[in-house]
C-alpha cells in the first residue's frame, strides 16, 4: 500500500524518512523491558485480537521494520512510533527489539505521535480530540498553528474537540464504534444531558443513521418551538383576566388542558370575584 503524503509543512517538522532504515538510519537492538510507552501516546485502546495476530506474524517472520524511540537516561527509552509492535513482540516472547533511536524535544515527540496514528488512521475520534487537546494544553499553540502543523484544517481540529463535552457514556460508545464523529456532531446540538444518553442509546438499539438521528433531533426542536409558542398564549391570558379581574390569574398547563388560578386576599375580594364570575354566566 502506497504510503500517505504528509500533511503541508510536516515535511519540515519531522523528517519523511523517520524510522526508515533504507536511509542510513542506525538500527540497534535494545532490551524490551528498557522501552516505556510514549506519556504522547493518544491511542487509549488496542484491540487484543489484533495484537495477538501480529505477535504471531512476528514470532513466524520476525520484526521487518523497527521501532522509533527516544533516549530518556541511561537504558531508559521512550516510544516515538510502533508501540503496537513493541506491544506483539512481548506477547511473542521477545527480549530485545530493533530500534532507531531518535533526537526529538518533547513538541516532536507529541506531534509525531498523533501524526503517525492519525496517518495510518489507528485513532478513533475520541482518541483524536484528546490528541489535538493535550497539545493544544501542553505546548500552549492556538488550534490554528495546530491545524497548520498537522495539514488540516482548523474547523476539524475545532469540531472534533467539541465531542469531548459530550456525556461520558457517549464517549465510549463513539470508541467502542458504536456510534460514528456524525452522530456525535448531531448530538451537540442538544443541550439536555438526558435527551443526548437517550437518542445515543436509540442509535445504537435501532442502528439509526446520522440523518434519521438528525430528523429525530429536529423534530425536538419543532416540538419545544410549538410549546414556547402556547406558552405565549397562555402568559398573555392570564395578563388579560389579571387585569379584567384586579387579581392575580395564573394558568397552568397547555392549550388542550390545564387549570386557572385566581388569588385573592380578602372575604370581600373572594365574594367580589364570585359576584364577577356568576354574572359571567348569565
Amino acid at each position: 500500500m502506497k504510503r500517505k503524503a504528509l500533511g503541508k509543512g510536516l515535511q519540515s517538522l519531522i523528517p519523511a524518512d523517520v524510522g526508515d532504515k533504507d536511509k542510513g538510519d542506525k538500527v540497534v537492538e535494545i532490551d524490551i523491558s528498557f522501552i516505556s510507552p510514549s506519556k504522547y501516546q493518544p491511542r487509549r485502546k488496542f484491540d487484543k485480537e489484533k495484537l495477538e495476530e501480529l505477535a504471531q506474524s512476528i514470532k513466524n517472520s520476525g520484526l521487518i521494520q523497527p521501532i522509533v524511540v527516544a533516549e530518556e537516561g541511561k537504558n531508559k527509552y521512550s516510544i516515538i512510533a510502533g508501540e503496537r509492535r513493541w506491544r506483539a513482540a512481548q506477547l511473542a516472547g521477545f527480549k530485545k527489539i530493533p530500534a532507531i533511536v531518535k533526537k526529538m524535544d518533547e513538541v516532536k515527540k507529541a506531534e509525531f505521535a498523533i501524526i503517525e496514528n492519525i496517518q495510518r488512521e489507528n485513532l478513533n475520534p475520541v482518541e483524536e480530540a484528546f490528541a489535538y487537546k493535550t497539545l493544544l494544553e501542553n505546548f500552549k499553540i492556538t488550534q490554528e498553528e495546530l491545524a497548520k502543523r498537522l495539514g488540516k484544517k482548523r474547523a476539524t481540529i475545532a469540531n472534533t474537540i467539541r465531542i469531548l463535552n459530550l456525556p461520558q457514556q457517549v464517549l465510549d460508545l463513539i470508541e467502542d464504534g458504536l456510534l460514528s464523529l456524525g452522530h456525535a456532531k448531531v448530538l451537540l446540538g442538544l443541550k439536555d444531558e438526558d435527551k443526548i444518553l437517550k437518542l445515543s442509546k436509540e442509535v445504537v438499539d435501532k442502528g439509526l443513521s446520522v440523518r434519521s438521528l438528525e430528523k429525530k433531533i429536529a423534530s425536538l426542536h419543532d416540538e419545544k418551538k410549538k410549546e414556547k409558542q402556547e406558552d405565549v398564549f397562555l402568559k398573555d391570558a392570564s395578563e388579560k383576566l389579571t387585569k379584567s379581574l384586579g387579581t392575580k390569574v395564573s394558568i397552568n398547563g397547555t392549550q388542550q388542558k390545564g387549570s386557572i388560578v385566581i388569588k385573592y386576599h380578602s372575604k370581600e375580594q373572594l365574594e367580589a370575584l364570585f359576584d364577577f364570575l356568576k354574572r359571567g354566566r348569565k
